[in-house]
């Protein structure tokens, strides 16, 4: 059998050998795959497990459906935040600009920027 694990532990066989089992997958004997210890840090992957659904094809059909809805979703919104962007930089051009032109227009001398009181 096939385990997957998910957090690396030690497992004592009965003979009193013990045994590291990194992450990833394992082939090992029933025995062990159904012991509790290796179930608390494992899962079993083999086939004989994961009967395949019978509308396993509508389910991938329906799945593909809803990834392209999203993917044309993002697309969108990437189209949106382009746009929003792009306004973004001409509100702090103009900005720039109006901040430019009252800095020239600003009247030199005095303590008060020319104006007298």
């Amino acid at each position: 059998m096939k385990i997957r694990v998910h957090t690396e532990f030690r497992f004592t066989h009965d003979n009193g050998e013990s045994e590291n089992f990194t992450v990833g997958v394992h082939d090992v004997s029933s025995a062990i795959a159904q012991h509790w210890f290796v179930q608390a840090h494992a899962e079993t992957i083999d086939a004989a497990d994961e009967p395949v659904p019978a509308d396993y094809d509508a389910e991938l059909v329906a799945l593909r459906s809803v990834i392209d809805d999203l993917t044309n979703q993002l697309t969108e919104r990437d189209k949106q935040v382009a746009v929003l962007t792009q306004q973004l930089e001409e509100r702090d051009t103009r900005i720039a600009e109006l901040m430019l032109g009252d800095s020239q227009s600003a009247p030199n001398g005095g303590k008060n920027g020319g104006n007298k009181k």
